[in-house]
């Protein structure tokens, strides 16, 4: 949480930044409010009304720090601003000296009110952005400050001093219950509940039936392929082919390297080879944006291209997913066999590492149920080689899931890639490592 200097035109008003931030409806507003302040260890709130809902905000101030002070929400004056009430996702940064208040409103809620430090801000956006288009929600971004990066709109600290009664934080108010009637209304309630319970004394209910293991089986199966995974031979060489269209060098900057997940867009990091920020800002197409600066001068982030959808890991193939034993052999025993030349792959570091694979679910003594004659079993690999192997990688089987996959340019002490006429230096060229899953029968 973050006290901002004394406002402008106001020496005892201030903004804060920060709060934990929940909604609940407007008819439980004073229950809610307890609950949540009583959980976040809260001393002040504020609240604001979106349809029927309450928007509430909580804190603890130091009490020395906000002695005299009026304390206002800045979340909640930016929420009910009028350029960002009516748009579906707004992201608001503003920076402050060395910090970068980072504020993201969906349908004028509240999501998150941080405070961060300009790098992790940036990370904070880009999780922001892959959220948003996760769930199909136009994102405008406003801000101002150097640090900042490029904003759809400029939005000012100053913007925030338009309406001074917005957002006015109070204490949260003391529950002091009436003790001597509570008292006789509880005692009246329980004797005459006895005596009730007494006259008509129903048998208590049967005790909800435990799921037997096939049941919790099926359920887990159906969970785990409902995320869509897919799969590594079709999505890994795409993704190299993908990366494989985007500039290795931009205005004096080359390309170092790309972290993609299984969804959302790749993250390019450049690094510096005789170019300057102000050079790539300018020569970088909008493909690439937004970007980030560095504060070491050396490396800027941007934005990579947008992963590809690929056919997914379906439980409905799995009578034809090989065994373990013949994954381990197909894969490592020996790692040529995905090689038309065998004799020569394992001289240019194509690596596949395979952890011992554990039951979907595993059997719980007690458990009602038999256990199915043919169960999924799960594994993590690991996969490192280089561009050229990229046909190795589309010869995987189709039990096999991609969730991560990292490409860098690996440079040899000239400076220099990997190219045809110094085809053995494994130290440099285009290198990947591919992770992900695999399902077996057992």
């Amino acid at each position: 949480m973050h006290i901002t200097d004394p406002l402008p035109r106001d020496r005892n008003a201030r903004l804060v930044f920060g709060l934990d931030w929940r909604a609940y409806p407007a008819r439980q507003m004073r229950a809610e409010r307890r609950r949540y302040a009583d959980d976040f260890g809260a001393t002040h709130y504020v609240e604001y009304r979106s349809g029927k809902d309450i928007i509430g905000g909580f804190c603890a101030p130091d009490t020395g720090e906000i002695r005299g002070a009026r304390l206002y929400s800045g979340a909640a004056r930016i929420a009910q601003h009028e350029r960002v009430k009516g748009k579906a996702a707004v992201l608001v940064m503003l920076q402050d000296d060395q910090r970068v208040h980072v504020v993201f409103v969906v349908r004028g809620v509240v999501r998150s009110d941080e405070v961060l430090t300009a790098p992790k801000a940036h990370e904070r956006r880009l999780a922001i952005e892959q959220e948003c288009l996760r769930l199909n929600l136009t994102l405008t971004t406003l801000g101002s400050g150097q640090a900042v990066g490029d904003v759809d709109e400029n939005f000012g600290a100053a913007a925030l001093l338009g309406d001074r009664k917005t957002g006015r934080i109070a204490k949260v108010p003391v529950n002091l219950p009436t003790v001597v009637p509570l008292l006789v209304i509880v005692a009246a309630a329980v004797f005459g509940g006895i005596k009730l319970m007494d006259s008509f004394n129903p048998p208590p209910p049967p005790a909800p039936k435990e799921p037997s293991f096939e049941e919790k089986y099926d359920a887990l199966v159906r969970q785990t392929f409902a995320a869509k995974m897919p799969r590594a031979n079709e999505l890994a060489p795409a993704i190299l082919a993908a990366l494989g269209n985007s500039e290795t060098v931009i205005a004096g900057w080359v390309f170092d390297k790309a972290v993609c997940a299984s969804k959302g867009n790749c993250m390019i990091t450049y690094r510096r080879y005789g170019g300057s920020f102000d050079d790539f800002g300018r020569a970088a197409p909008q493909a690439l944006r937004p970007l980030h600066f560095d504060a070491d001068g050396l490396h800027l982030g941007a934005r990579g291209p947008l992963i590809p959808e690929v056919n997914v890991v379906a439980n409905n193939d799995a009578k034809t997913w090989p065994s373990e034993q013949a994954l381990i052999d197909m894969l490592q025993t020996p790692p040529q066999r995905l090689s038309t030349k065998p004799f020569e792959l394992a001289s240019y570091g194509y690596k596949v590492n395979l952890e011992p694979s554990k039951p979907l679910l595993a059997i719980t003594p007690g458990t009602p149920g038999a256990r199915p004659p043919r169960m999924i079993r799960v594994g993590a690999w690991e996969i490192s080689g280089y561009r050229w192997q990229a046909v190795l990688l589309s010869k995987l089987p189709p039990d096999m899931t991609l969730d991560s996959m990292t490409v860098e340019l690996k440079l040899d002490e000239r400076g220099a890639s990997r190219n045809q006429s110094n085809p053995a230096n494994e130290q440099a060229g285009i290198h990947f490592i591919a992770k992900g899953k695999y399902y077996v029968l057992d």
